[in-house]
């Protein structure tokens, strides 16, 4: 066995003491002098950078460390020396690092990856580690040398976390953002945990515009604060708040143990909303509508959600909250999809629908109670699907969303300006008909030459022509409605008032505008007689018309009982099915010839105000 020996004493610096081990035992090795001379410039070099800089065995032992290194974690180099570098590193972080010096001593491939390192005084420090084999050693085994050099990235990491908690934040509120929500999303579904059961909830709040509007963004913006405050402070820690924008936020509720948990926690958050705002001087009072999505009770066993199907459910559930009144939560339900996709179905054939003529209009009679004679027609539209009929109520709402209905509209006017002209072509003088109008359609910039253009195109006398405005419509801008139906009037067009008692009507704008009917709503005709209230309404709005000097029509009259009693009341007419469904016009002139309905004479609507 060779015996090394070498005199430690004769070097002072510690490198120095390195230099000498390092010939001694490349002199062993059978390292030449330049080989030597080489590797003691490079490890000076190392030592230089201040960086660290390790040589190790392939189990991790530290068999040399600079000087630089010991500083920079805190160690006194003997001790260094007397360790594992496996022993420095953070218990987390030990596998995969044995692992990389494993593969290095084996295949000799360069290795590089970010290890935390617990040191000694400072509680750890990153760093960017590089781990080769020392070259000319071509032993695969624990006996092959490695060197470890890297560099301090603590304050980049630092920064980095920094960043990633800032890329996960809401900057106005502080909450989460939709990042941050699709990482919660993602962590639960990779967890797992049977038996428990994880929400999300999306509340909107309710009238948050009109804050905008009336005290301006700032203030907006400073309810949005104090909004993500209160949820933040009304949830537990592990359930967590994300602002999608605007005025949406997310509860994601985790660890539930029931669904009725969950509705607890929605009942604090809309009481803690409701409670008053002082923004700027002013209390501010603001409700939400929330809808909550549950993911199954074994979700092991399912499919997990994606963010954007969490979001769909929520959403879905959210908006069945504000249609039910607002102020209050909603839980998702499969009926609501169903729904959804039907109007989404149904509103994609309707574009179709136009362009094959699907759409036609029926015609429903208006006559006096007391003979029968029709005074008027009104005309509905209707649509022939070929999968079959859809309700009015169904599309026509569609259409006012997606902005066919002034489309449609003109349409329907210009087809029952066509009809009447040629009804009378044929001698079947219908004295008046009356044509629904939609409150986009009669905001519209364009309405005015619309119903101009039909009337010309027709040939007929304009004031036979009566529009059916509801009281929304009229009273949104009553300035303008008035200037609009002045122009209108001047034409010679009609108007009736659509479903009155149903909206918000002021019965000084009745006097002021140029209206000629009331039509009384049929909720109150097919319930005047099993209630009083509905009685009482309906006669009030009889002798409203009269005194205004207007023309009480009565809609949905179905039975005998309904027609006595609306004619012994004074009421002028009357439509619904007790006289006649509405109907195709071919049905309609045979109707006529055959003598089942009977066209009258007299003009009432001359009566109503010019």
């Amino acid at each position: 066995m060779t015996s090394i020996t070498f005199d430690v004493a004769l070097a002072h610096d510690p490198v120095d003491r390195d230099f000498v081990a390092l010939d001694a035992l490349s002199s062993a090795s059978g390292q030449s002098a330049d080989e030597r001379a080489a590797e003691r410039e490079g490890w000076a070099l190392l030592e230089a950078t201040g960086d660290l800089a390790l040589q190790t065995e392939a189990a991790g032992r530290i068999r040399r460390a600079t000087e630089s290194s010991a500083h920079l974690l805190d160690y006194p180099r003997e001790y260094l020396l007397r360790v594992s570098v496996l022993d420095i590193v953070a218990a987390e972080e030990r596998q995969r690092l044995a692992w990389l010096l494993q593969r290095c001593a084996q295949d000799g491939t360069v290795r590089r990856d970010r290890f935390r390192f617990v040191c000694g005084i400072r509680s750890s420090r990153w760093i960017d580690l590089r781990i080769t084999r020392r070259v000319n050693d071509d032993r695969a085994d624990e006996r092959a040398e490695l060197l470890l050099t890297g560099h301090d990235v603590t304050d980049w990491v630092e920064n980095e976390r920094q960043l990633v908690e800032l890329s996960y934040q809401d900057p106005l509120t502080g909450a989460g953002n939709r990042a941050y929500m699709r990482k919660r999303i993602a962590e639960f579904s990779a967890r797992g945990t049977p038996g428990q059961l994880f929400a999300l909830a999306l509340m909107d709040l309710d009238g948050f515009k009109k804050v905008n509007d009336s005290l301006g963004h700032e203030f907006g913006d400073a309810l949005l604060k104090e909004i993500g405050k209160r949820l933040q402070d009304a949830l537990r820690s592990r359930n967590m708040v994300a602002r999608l924008g605007g005025d949406e936020f997310v509860l994601m509720l985790e660890g539930l143990d029931s669904e009725s948990e969950a509705i607890r926690i929605l009942e604090r958050v809309i009481h803690v909303c409701r409670q008053p705002f002082h923004l700027g001087g002013c209390q501010v009072r603001i409700t939400t509508s929330i809808g909550l999505a549950f993911a199954g009770t074994t979700p092991l066993t399912e499919t997990p959600l994606t963010e954007s199907q969490w979001l769909r459910r929520a959403d879905l559930a959210m908006y069945e909250a504000k249609a039910l009144g607002k102020n209050r939560y909603c839980l998702y339900s499969p009926e609501y999809e169903h729904r959804l996709d039907e109007q989404f179905r149904i509103e994609q054939s309707m574009f179709e629908a136009v362009q094959n003529g699907e759409f036609l209009l029926h015609y429903q009679p208006i006559v006096w109670p007391e003979t029968g004679e029709i005074c008027a027609t009104e005309a509905l539209m209707r649509w022939e699907h070929p999968q079959g009929a859809i309700a009015p109520d169904v599309f026509i709402p569609m259409a006012e969303n997606n902005g066919l209905i002034k489309h449609l509209g003109a349409w329907a006017l210009r087809c029952a300006c066509a009809q009447l002209a040629s009804w009378d072509a044929q001698g079947i003088h219908v004295q008046h008909m009356s044509v629904n109008v939609s409150p986009v359609q009669f905001r519209h910039p364009g309405f005015l030459d619309s119903v101009r253009n039909a009337i010309h195109d027709a040939g007929i006398v304009p004031d036979r022509v009566v529009l059916e405005i509801t009281e929304s419509a009229l009273m949104t801008d009553p300035a303008a409605t008035e200037s609009l139906l002045t122009e209108l009037r001047a034409l010679g067009i009609r108007f009736a008032v659509d479903d009155f008692g149903t909206g918000y009507s002021s019965l000084s704008y009745l006097r002021r505008f140029p209206l000629s009917a009331l039509k009384i709503d049929r909720s109150f005709v097919s319930d005047m007689m099993d209630s009083p209230h509905a009685r009482t309404i309906v006669s009030a709005v009889m002798s409203l018309s009269r005194e205004l000097g207007l023309v009480a029509i009565a809609e949905g009259v179905e039975s005998d009982a309904q027609a006595h009693l609306l004619s012994a009341q004074g009421c002028t007419l009357v439509q619904g099915w007790r006289y006649a469904h509405a109907l195709p016009p071919g049905e309609f002139e045979r109707a006529l010839r055959a003598g089942t309905l009977r066209l009258g004479h007299t003009d009432v609507f001359s009566q109503g105000q010019a």
